[in-house]
């Protein structure tokens, strides 16, 4: 059994402290994986794109929701991914943001908010439920609460207004010669991209990923277990005014 934790990079050590947590209440073979690998690409993106199995084998999907979350793809195509697959959708909203404050579609999924005080139970009781177990060891929810709760409060609240976001930095030529190819077609998945270029599916996931920051692409599940990539209406312009 997988449980995934999708969150954005800045976000990783709060996902890692739930993990913790998380696997440590819940019997082998229960495996809990963050979203986001060294390099900053979508595990669950990946789990979707090459292993079909992975998907078969998660029974939730937990999503770490913030006012800064909610501003990056990610988050959103992940959860599209999980509910197309049918698989529980559990939005954890924390720094500032509530559950009765989640956009559609999000809203439509039971929402936890990390600032009420019986927050871990609620969590732990609905995951298992969907687990299929029925006793859990004692937990101690104030210290994992206040263990997550410590990381998030150690990360900048603001972003200077002055600072780059990676989506503004300048295209490299590999980039240009993916949205060219998108350009002429009605989207690839990553692994028609990578034989393409002749690069490798990591290495194609990344150059996505930039693209995708900078709204140039977009990713949508295209059944049987793929994710299409296709040319944004901002992609589309800035091809055209090259």
């Amino acid at each position: 059994m997988k449980i995934f934790i999708s969150h954005i990079q800045e976000e990783l050590q709060a996902a890692r402290v739930l993990k913790k947590w998380i696997e440590s209440a819940f019997p082998d073979p229960c495996q809990v994986l963050t979203s986001t690998d060294p390099e900053g690409i979508p595990s669950a993106a990946q789990a979707l794109e090459e292993n079909e199995r992975a998907w078969e084998e998660t029974k939730a999907l937990i999503l770490l929701c913030s006012p800064n979350s909610l501003r990056k793809p990610w988050i959103s195509f992940e959860a599209g991914c999980a509910w197309l697959r049918k698989i529980l959708i559990l939005p954890v909203c924390h720094s500032g943001l509530t559950a009765g404050q989640l956009p559609p579609p999000l809203a439509i999924f039971p929402g936890f908010d990390l600032d009420q005080t019986d927050f871990g139970q609620k969590l732990f009781m609905t995951l298992a439920k969907e687990l299929g177990i029925s006793q859990l060891p004692a937990i101690q929810y104030r210290q994992m609460k206040q263990e997550v709760q410590q990381v998030l409060e150690a990360l900048p609240q603001d972003v200077p207004s002055s600072s780059k976001e990676a989506g503004d930095a300048p295209l490299e030529p590999i980039h240009l010669q993916v949205l060219a190819v998108l350009k002429e077609s009605y989207g690839f998945t990553s692994a028609v991209l990578a034989q393409h270029f002749n690069l490798k599916e990591k290495e194609i996931l990344s150059i996505l990923k930039r693209l995708i920051d900078a709204n140039y692409v977009y990713a949508s599940p295209a059944g049987m277990g793929h994710v299409r990539y296709n040319l944004s209406k901002k992609g589309k312009d800035y091809l055209q005014e090259r």
